[in-house]
Protein backbone atom coordinates (compact mmCIF):
# COMPACT_ATOMS: atom_id res chain seq x y z
CA UNK A 1 0.00 0.00 0.00
CA UNK A 2 0.67 3.84 0.05
CA UNK A 3 4.09 4.78 1.89
CA UNK A 4 3.59 4.84 6.06
CA UNK A 5 0.82 1.88 5.70
CA UNK A 6 2.65 -0.26 3.96
CA UNK A 7 2.71 -3.94 2.94
CA UNK A 8 3.73 -4.19 7.37
CA UNK A 9 1.03 -2.05 8.07
CA UNK A 10 -1.66 -3.32 5.61
CA UNK A 11 -3.25 -5.81 2.99
CA UNK A 12 -5.94 -5.22 0.31
CA UNK A 13 -8.70 -8.10 1.01
CA UNK A 14 -9.89 -7.71 -2.34
CA UNK A 15 -9.35 -5.42 -5.95
CA UNK A 16 -12.09 -4.97 -8.59
CA UNK A 17 -10.22 -6.63 -12.39
CA UNK A 18 -11.49 -3.12 -13.62
CA UNK A 19 -10.44 -0.42 -11.56
CA UNK A 20 -11.96 2.92 -13.31
CA UNK A 21 -12.58 5.36 -10.46
CA UNK A 22 -9.67 5.67 -8.19
CA UNK A 23 -9.48 7.77 -4.80
CA UNK A 24 -7.06 11.24 -5.38
CA UNK A 25 -6.34 14.18 -3.71
CA UNK A 26 -9.58 15.95 -3.03
CA UNK A 27 -11.75 13.14 -3.32
CA UNK A 28 -14.60 12.35 -1.50
CA UNK A 29 -14.61 9.07 -0.08
CA UNK A 30 -17.56 7.30 1.06
CA UNK A 31 -16.32 3.79 3.12
CA UNK A 32 -17.97 1.41 5.17
CA UNK A 33 -16.06 0.57 7.67
CA UNK A 34 -15.14 -1.82 10.76
CA UNK A 35 -12.59 -0.54 13.46
CA UNK A 36 -10.98 -2.67 15.89
CA UNK A 37 -8.07 -2.60 18.14
CA UNK A 38 -5.10 -4.69 16.62
CA UNK A 39 -4.27 -6.36 20.33
CA UNK A 40 -7.37 -7.38 21.19
CA UNK A 41 -9.54 -7.43 18.04
CA UNK A 42 -12.21 -5.98 19.76
CA UNK A 43 -14.49 -3.32 18.35
CA UNK A 44 -14.27 0.26 19.18
CA UNK A 45 -16.46 1.82 15.90
CA UNK A 46 -18.17 0.26 13.03
CA UNK A 47 -20.42 2.03 10.29
CA UNK A 48 -22.29 -1.03 9.76
CA UNK A 49 -23.76 -0.11 13.27
CA UNK A 50 -25.41 2.95 12.75
CA UNK A 51 -28.37 1.80 10.00
CA UNK A 52 -25.29 0.56 7.46
CA UNK A 53 -24.54 4.23 6.61
CA UNK A 54 -21.27 4.80 5.11
CA UNK A 55 -18.86 7.21 6.51
CA UNK A 56 -17.30 10.15 3.94
CA UNK A 57 -14.13 12.18 4.22
CA UNK A 58 -12.16 14.43 1.95
CA UNK A 59 -9.00 12.18 0.86
CA UNK A 60 -5.92 14.51 1.66
CA UNK A 61 -7.64 17.41 3.40
CA UNK A 62 -8.19 15.95 6.75
CA UNK A 63 -11.12 15.19 9.01
CA UNK A 64 -10.03 11.87 9.80
CA UNK A 65 -6.65 10.15 11.27
CA UNK A 66 -3.57 10.24 8.78
CA UNK A 67 -3.15 6.30 8.75
CA UNK A 68 -6.72 6.74 7.36
CA UNK A 69 -5.88 8.90 4.53
CA UNK A 70 -2.57 7.41 3.69
CA UNK A 71 -3.99 3.67 3.89
CA UNK A 72 -6.94 4.78 1.28
CA UNK A 73 -5.19 6.51 -1.83
CA UNK A 74 -5.67 5.47 -4.96
CA UNK A 75 -8.52 2.60 -3.58
CA UNK A 76 -10.80 1.61 -6.35
CA UNK A 77 -14.56 1.72 -5.81
CA UNK A 78 -15.82 -1.51 -3.75
CA UNK A 79 -12.07 -2.29 -3.12
CA UNK A 80 -11.67 -3.63 0.23
CA UNK A 81 -8.54 -3.20 2.41
CA UNK A 82 -7.82 -4.06 5.86
CA UNK A 83 -5.01 -1.17 8.01
CA UNK A 84 -2.88 -1.63 10.46
CA UNK A 85 -2.07 1.41 12.28
CA UNK A 86 0.67 2.25 14.18
CA UNK A 87 -0.21 5.13 17.24
CA UNK A 88 1.51 7.67 15.48
CA UNK A 89 -0.49 7.73 12.39
CA UNK A 90 -3.62 7.30 14.72
CA UNK A 91 -4.17 9.02 17.79
CA UNK A 92 -0.49 8.92 19.47
CA UNK A 93 -0.12 9.23 23.14
CA UNK A 94 -3.79 11.21 23.28
CA UNK A 95 -5.97 8.66 22.73
CA UNK A 96 -9.72 9.66 22.88
CA UNK A 97 -12.63 8.86 25.10
CA UNK A 98 -12.66 5.24 23.98
CA UNK A 99 -9.25 4.72 22.79
CA UNK A 100 -6.08 4.71 24.79
CA UNK A 101 -3.14 6.30 24.11
CA UNK A 102 -0.40 4.15 21.65
CA UNK A 103 -2.85 2.13 20.66
CA UNK A 104 -2.70 0.34 17.35
CA UNK A 105 -6.16 0.11 15.33
CA UNK A 106 -6.83 -1.75 12.70
CA UNK A 107 -9.63 -1.02 9.63
CA UNK A 108 -11.53 -2.92 7.53
CA UNK A 109 -11.99 -0.37 5.06
CA UNK A 110 -14.51 -0.72 1.60
CA UNK A 111 -14.94 1.92 -0.47
CA UNK A 112 -18.59 2.26 -2.06
CA UNK A 113 -18.46 5.81 -3.90
CA UNK A 114 -16.23 8.19 -4.80
CA UNK A 115 -18.16 12.12 -5.24
CA UNK A 116 -21.21 11.89 -6.79
CA UNK A 117 -20.70 8.28 -8.44
CA UNK A 118 -23.02 5.54 -8.10
CA UNK A 119 -22.64 3.99 -4.88
CA UNK A 120 -21.66 0.13 -4.67
CA UNK A 121 -23.37 -0.59 -1.32
CA UNK A 122 -24.89 -2.10 0.66
CA UNK A 123 -22.59 -5.18 -0.01
CA UNK A 124 -21.45 -8.03 2.17
CA UNK A 125 -17.81 -7.60 3.73
CA UNK A 126 -15.96 -9.91 2.51
CA UNK A 127 -13.22 -10.74 5.32
CA UNK A 128 -10.85 -13.56 5.68
CA UNK A 129 -11.77 -15.79 8.76
CA UNK A 130 -8.85 -15.87 10.99
CA UNK A 131 -8.45 -19.42 12.65
CA UNK A 132 -6.15 -19.71 15.97
CA UNK A 133 -5.32 -23.66 17.34
CA UNK A 134 -5.28 -24.11 20.95
CA UNK A 135 -2.85 -27.28 21.77
CA UNK A 136 -1.82 -30.01 19.20
CA UNK A 137 -3.91 -30.10 15.85
CA UNK A 138 -2.07 -33.34 13.95
CA UNK A 139 -3.61 -36.67 14.24
CA UNK A 140 -4.30 -39.71 11.67
CA UNK A 141 -8.20 -38.84 11.22
CA UNK A 142 -9.14 -34.78 11.01
CA UNK A 143 -12.42 -33.53 10.47
CA UNK A 144 -13.43 -33.28 6.99
CA UNK A 145 -16.29 -32.08 4.94
CA UNK A 146 -18.93 -34.85 5.35
CA UNK A 147 -17.60 -35.80 9.09
CA UNK A 148 -20.25 -35.78 11.65
CA UNK A 149 -19.36 -33.65 14.86
CA UNK A 150 -19.79 -32.58 17.91
CA UNK A 151 -18.94 -29.46 19.88
CA UNK A 152 -19.15 -27.47 22.55
CA UNK A 153 -18.79 -23.98 22.69
CA UNK A 154 -18.80 -20.34 24.07
CA UNK A 155 -19.61 -17.25 21.45
CA UNK A 156 -18.95 -13.62 22.25
CA UNK A 157 -19.37 -10.03 20.76
CA UNK A 158 -16.25 -7.89 20.13
CA UNK A 159 -16.89 -6.42 23.28
CA UNK A 160 -16.28 -9.92 24.75
CA UNK A 161 -20.16 -10.32 25.71
CA UNK A 162 -21.06 -13.95 25.64
CA UNK A 163 -24.07 -14.55 23.83
CA UNK A 164 -24.33 -18.12 22.85
CA UNK A 165 -23.41 -20.84 25.43
CA UNK A 166 -23.10 -24.11 24.46
CA UNK A 167 -20.81 -25.52 27.23
CA UNK A 168 -24.03 -27.48 28.95
CA UNK A 169 -25.72 -27.93 25.29
CA UNK A 170 -23.30 -29.53 23.09
CA UNK A 171 -24.00 -29.07 18.95
CA UNK A 172 -24.01 -32.16 16.84
CA UNK A 173 -23.98 -31.21 13.06
CA UNK A 174 -22.55 -33.04 9.63
CA UNK A 175 -19.94 -30.18 8.44
CA UNK A 176 -20.53 -29.05 5.49
CA UNK A 177 -24.63 -29.59 5.37
CA UNK A 178 -25.11 -25.51 5.89
CA UNK A 179 -26.67 -26.22 9.38
CA UNK A 180 -24.97 -23.90 11.58
CA UNK A 181 -23.05 -20.70 10.81
CA UNK A 182 -20.35 -21.16 7.75
CA UNK A 183 -17.60 -19.72 10.20
CA UNK A 184 -17.99 -22.42 12.69
CA UNK A 185 -18.11 -25.12 9.56
CA UNK A 186 -14.96 -24.08 8.57
CA UNK A 187 -13.13 -23.34 11.43
CA UNK A 188 -13.19 -26.90 12.67
CA UNK A 189 -12.32 -28.65 9.39
CA UNK A 190 -8.39 -29.93 10.00
CA UNK A 191 -8.54 -30.15 13.63
CA UNK A 192 -8.96 -33.74 15.39
CA UNK A 193 -11.36 -35.22 18.64
CA UNK A 194 -10.58 -32.89 21.87
CA UNK A 195 -9.13 -29.87 19.38
CA UNK A 196 -9.75 -26.68 20.74
CA UNK A 197 -9.76 -23.86 18.15
CA UNK A 198 -10.33 -20.22 18.29
CA UNK A 199 -12.45 -18.33 15.51
CA UNK A 200 -12.74 -14.84 14.48
CA UNK A 201 -15.85 -15.15 12.09
CA UNK A 202 -16.23 -11.96 9.96
CA UNK A 203 -19.99 -11.09 9.27
CA UNK A 204 -20.58 -12.37 5.50
CA UNK A 205 -19.45 -16.21 7.31
CA UNK A 206 -21.87 -15.39 10.45
CA UNK A 207 -24.54 -13.52 11.21
CA UNK A 208 -24.44 -10.72 8.07
CA UNK A 209 -27.48 -8.42 8.44
CA UNK A 210 -30.45 -10.85 9.26
CA UNK A 211 -29.96 -11.68 13.15
CA UNK A 212 -32.80 -9.72 15.42
CA UNK A 213 -31.08 -10.80 18.94
CA UNK A 214 -28.16 -9.28 20.56
CA UNK A 215 -25.60 -9.26 17.70
CA UNK A 216 -25.45 -5.79 15.48
CA UNK A 217 -25.55 -6.21 12.07
CA UNK A 218 -22.94 -6.99 10.27
CA UNK A 219 -20.40 -7.61 13.10
CA UNK A 220 -17.75 -9.75 13.60
CA UNK A 221 -18.50 -13.21 16.38
CA UNK A 222 -15.92 -14.78 18.34
CA UNK A 223 -16.02 -19.00 18.83
CA UNK A 224 -13.99 -20.89 21.55
CA UNK A 225 -14.73 -24.44 20.28
CA UNK A 226 -13.63 -27.97 21.17
CA UNK A 227 -14.43 -31.34 19.14
CA UNK A 228 -16.03 -33.44 21.83
CA UNK A 229 -16.85 -36.48 19.51
CA UNK A 230 -15.72 -36.71 15.71
CA UNK A 231 -17.27 -39.43 13.68
CA UNK A 232 -15.85 -39.87 9.56
CA UNK A 233 -18.15 -39.96 6.71
CA UNK A 234 -17.01 -43.89 6.31
CA UNK A 235 -17.95 -44.47 10.12
CA UNK A 236 -21.17 -43.29 9.09
CA UNK A 237 -23.30 -46.09 8.51
CA UNK A 238 -26.63 -47.67 9.09
CA UNK A 239 -26.85 -50.87 11.36
CA UNK A 240 -24.62 -50.31 13.46
CA UNK A 241 -24.40 -49.60 17.79
CA UNK A 242 -24.10 -45.64 17.26
CA UNK A 243 -26.76 -42.89 16.08
CA UNK A 244 -26.06 -42.03 12.68
CA UNK A 245 -28.03 -39.37 10.60
CA UNK A 246 -27.72 -37.90 7.45
CA UNK A 247 -29.44 -34.92 6.40
CA UNK A 248 -32.24 -35.36 3.29
CA UNK A 249 -32.92 -31.44 3.72
CA UNK A 250 -31.62 -28.49 5.38
CA UNK A 251 -33.25 -24.84 4.67
CA UNK A 252 -31.16 -22.10 3.09
CA UNK A 253 -31.43 -19.79 6.50
CA UNK A 254 -31.00 -23.00 8.97
CA UNK A 255 -27.38 -21.80 9.77
CA UNK A 256 -28.55 -18.43 11.54
CA UNK A 257 -31.96 -19.74 12.91
CA UNK A 258 -32.78 -21.24 16.33
CA UNK A 259 -31.88 -24.53 17.10
CA UNK A 260 -33.76 -27.06 19.15
CA UNK A 261 -32.64 -27.81 22.48
CA UNK A 262 -33.89 -30.13 25.50
CA UNK A 263 -36.91 -28.72 26.76
CA UNK A 264 -38.60 -27.68 23.41
CA UNK A 265 -41.19 -28.36 22.45
CA UNK A 266 -42.00 -29.18 18.50
CA UNK A 267 -44.08 -30.70 15.30
CA UNK A 268 -42.20 -33.36 14.20
CA UNK A 269 -43.49 -35.75 10.68
CA UNK A 270 -42.29 -39.09 10.98
CA UNK A 271 -41.49 -42.62 9.37
CA UNK A 272 -40.69 -46.09 11.02
CA UNK A 273 -38.77 -48.53 9.35
CA UNK A 274 -37.09 -52.08 9.95
CA UNK A 275 -34.09 -53.06 9.46
CA UNK A 276 -35.08 -54.25 6.28
CA UNK A 277 -36.74 -50.84 5.52
CA UNK A 278 -39.94 -52.00 5.32
CA UNK A 279 -42.67 -49.27 6.78
CA UNK A 280 -43.97 -49.93 9.90
CA UNK A 281 -45.98 -46.62 10.82
CA UNK A 282 -45.71 -43.01 9.87
CA UNK A 283 -47.36 -40.35 11.25
CA UNK A 284 -47.32 -37.11 13.06
CA UNK A 285 -46.61 -35.76 16.59
CA UNK A 286 -46.24 -32.56 18.91
CA UNK A 287 -44.04 -33.55 21.95
CA UNK A 288 -41.35 -31.99 24.22
CA UNK A 289 -37.71 -33.10 23.85
CA UNK A 290 -35.63 -34.47 25.89
CA UNK A 291 -38.71 -35.42 28.66
CA UNK A 292 -38.86 -39.31 27.82
CA UNK A 293 -42.14 -39.03 26.09
CA UNK A 294 -40.13 -40.74 22.83
CA UNK A 295 -36.87 -42.87 22.00
CA UNK A 296 -34.26 -40.87 23.22
CA UNK A 297 -32.98 -41.72 19.93
CA UNK A 298 -35.26 -39.45 18.06
CA UNK A 299 -34.62 -36.42 20.81
CA UNK A 300 -30.82 -36.99 19.95
CA UNK A 301 -30.91 -36.74 16.55
CA UNK A 302 -33.37 -33.62 15.99
CA UNK A 303 -31.28 -31.79 18.96
CA UNK A 304 -29.64 -29.39 16.83
CA UNK A 305 -31.86 -29.21 14.11
CA UNK A 306 -33.69 -25.90 12.83
CA UNK A 307 -37.25 -25.58 11.11
CA UNK A 308 -37.86 -27.36 8.25
CA UNK A 309 -34.86 -29.55 8.54
CA UNK A 310 -35.59 -33.37 7.54
CA UNK A 311 -32.89 -36.56 8.37
CA UNK A 312 -32.63 -40.00 7.70
CA UNK A 313 -31.52 -41.70 10.95
CA UNK A 314 -30.34 -45.11 12.19
CA UNK A 315 -32.18 -45.75 15.05
CA UNK A 316 -29.25 -48.07 17.23
CA UNK A 317 -30.83 -50.63 20.28
CA UNK A 318 -29.41 -48.67 23.02
CA UNK A 319 -31.45 -45.67 21.90
CA UNK A 320 -34.55 -47.78 19.85
CA UNK A 321 -37.13 -48.68 22.72
CA UNK A 322 -39.55 -47.17 24.82
CA UNK A 323 -40.99 -48.89 27.30
CA UNK A 324 -44.88 -47.69 28.41
CA UNK A 325 -46.13 -46.24 25.32
CA UNK A 326 -48.54 -48.09 22.43
CA UNK A 327 -46.81 -46.28 20.33
CA UNK A 328 -43.61 -47.91 20.27
CA UNK A 329 -44.88 -51.39 21.14
CA UNK A 330 -44.15 -51.97 17.66
CA UNK A 331 -40.90 -50.68 17.17
CA UNK A 332 -37.73 -53.47 17.00
CA UNK A 333 -35.93 -53.33 19.88
CA UNK A 334 -32.84 -54.05 17.83
CA UNK A 335 -32.91 -50.73 16.14
CA UNK A 336 -34.59 -49.08 12.94
CA UNK A 337 -34.55 -46.52 10.63
CA UNK A 338 -36.58 -43.81 10.16
CA UNK A 339 -37.10 -40.42 8.92
CA UNK A 340 -37.77 -37.10 10.82
CA UNK A 341 -38.50 -33.45 9.44
CA UNK A 342 -39.04 -30.84 12.06
CA UNK A 343 -42.08 -29.21 10.57
CA UNK A 344 -42.17 -26.38 13.59
CA UNK A 345 -40.21 -25.17 17.10
CA UNK A 346 -43.31 -24.41 18.79
CA UNK A 347 -42.30 -23.06 22.29
CA UNK A 348 -38.20 -22.98 23.56
CA UNK A 349 -37.72 -24.03 26.79
CA UNK A 350 -37.58 -20.08 28.03
CA UNK A 351 -40.77 -19.76 27.03
CA UNK A 352 -42.90 -19.24 30.16
CA UNK A 353 -46.17 -20.43 27.91
CA UNK A 354 -44.43 -23.86 27.19
CA UNK A 355 -45.81 -26.07 30.32
CA UNK A 356 -49.24 -24.66 29.69
CA UNK A 357 -49.48 -25.36 26.47
CA UNK A 358 -47.54 -29.13 26.64
CA UNK A 359 -49.78 -29.90 29.76
CA UNK A 360 -52.81 -29.09 27.49
CA UNK A 361 -51.78 -31.12 24.48
CA UNK A 362 -50.50 -34.18 26.78
CA UNK A 363 -53.96 -34.68 28.35
CA UNK A 364 -55.05 -36.11 25.23
CA UNK A 365 -52.01 -38.11 24.22
CA UNK A 366 -51.66 -39.30 28.10
CA UNK A 367 -55.34 -40.96 27.46
CA UNK A 368 -54.59 -42.55 24.50
CA UNK A 369 -50.80 -43.59 25.54
CA UNK A 370 -49.52 -45.99 28.08
CA UNK A 371 -47.43 -43.59 29.96
CA UNK A 372 -46.14 -44.50 33.62
CA UNK A 373 -45.65 -40.71 34.33
CA UNK A 374 -47.80 -37.63 34.84
CA UNK A 375 -47.50 -35.02 32.68
CA UNK A 376 -46.62 -33.21 35.63
CA UNK A 377 -43.63 -35.35 36.33
CA UNK A 378 -42.75 -35.12 32.80
CA UNK A 379 -42.53 -31.33 32.65
CA UNK A 380 -40.33 -29.73 35.03
CA UNK A 381 -37.30 -32.34 33.30
CA UNK A 382 -34.52 -30.84 32.60
CA UNK A 383 -31.63 -33.35 32.65
CA UNK A 384 -29.74 -34.50 29.98
CA UNK A 385 -30.39 -37.85 27.89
Amino acid sequence: LSSGINAEYGQILYKPKECKDVGKHGDVMHVQYLGRFYESRKTFDSSYRRNNVPFYYTLGVGGVIEGYQIGTKEMCINERRRLIVPSKYAYGDRGTANIPGYSTLMFDVHLVQINDSPPDYPVPLELPMEVTAVGERTCETPVEIGDLVEISYIGSLPDGTVYDDGTKNSLKFIVGSGQIMKGIEEGVVGFCLGGKVELEIPPAKAYRDNWEGPVPQWSFVYYNVTITSHMSRDQIEDGGDELACKNVHVPENCATSYKIQLGDYVDLSYQVLDKEKVQLGEGNIRYPVGRKIMVPGWDLAIKGSCAGQEQSCWIPKSLAHKIGTSLFLAFPEKGFYTVLKVNDILLTQNNEDSIDLIGREFESFVKNEIVTKTVIDMIPQHSEL
